[in-house]
C-alpha cells in the first residue's frame, strides 16, 4: 500500500463476446445460479490464482430496501455485503459455483445488518 492513502484509481474496460455470455448464462441455468453469481466466483477463482489466497472477501453494494414501506422513499438506503469464499485448486469451478450461491444466498438473507456495525463489532483494522 501507498504511504498516504489515497483515491487514485483506474479503469478498465472490457468486452466479451455474446458466445461467451450465452456460456455464462447457460452454466448459471444450469446451476440454478444466477448471472451474478457465476462472475462472482470467477472473480473469487481469480483473486485466488493472482494473490494465493484461499480465504476471499468480496464487499459488494445491495439496496437496503427490503421493507415495503422504503421504496417510496427518496434517500440512499445502500448497505456492504461482505461475501466471503473459499476457492482452492482442488474444486472444481461448478462445485465452487454451488458454494458460492448457497453463501451468497445465506449473506443476503443477513443484508439488513449495518456494515459499520459489523467491523465494529468484530474490531477490524
Amino acid at each position: 500500500r501507498a504511504a498516504v492513502p489515497s483515491s487514485e484509481g483506474g479503469q478498465v474496460h472490457a468486452q466479451i463476446s455474446a458466445d461467451v455470455a450465452e456460456g455464462l448464462k447457460q452454466i448459471a441455468a444450469e446451476t440454478g445460479a444466477t448471472l451474478y453469481m457465476v462472475l462472482l466466483a470467477a472473480y473469487n477463482v481469480w483473486l485466488h490464482k493472482y494473490t494465493g489466497q484461499t480465504d476471499i472477501v468480496v464487499g459488494t453494494p445491495v439496496s437496503g430496501r427490503t421493507h415495503a414501506d422504503t421504496e417510496p422513499m427518496i434517500g440512499m438506503f445502500v448497505n456492504t455485503l461482505a461475501l466471503r469464499n473459499a476457492p482452492s485448486g482442488e474444486k472444481r469451478f461448478m462445485d465452487f459455483l454451488r458454494e458460492v450461491k448457497e453463501r451468497t444466498l445465506a449473506a443476503f438473507e443477513h443484508q439488513d445488518y449495518p456494515f459499520e456495525e459489523l467491523v465494529e463489532k468484530l474490531n477490524v483494522r
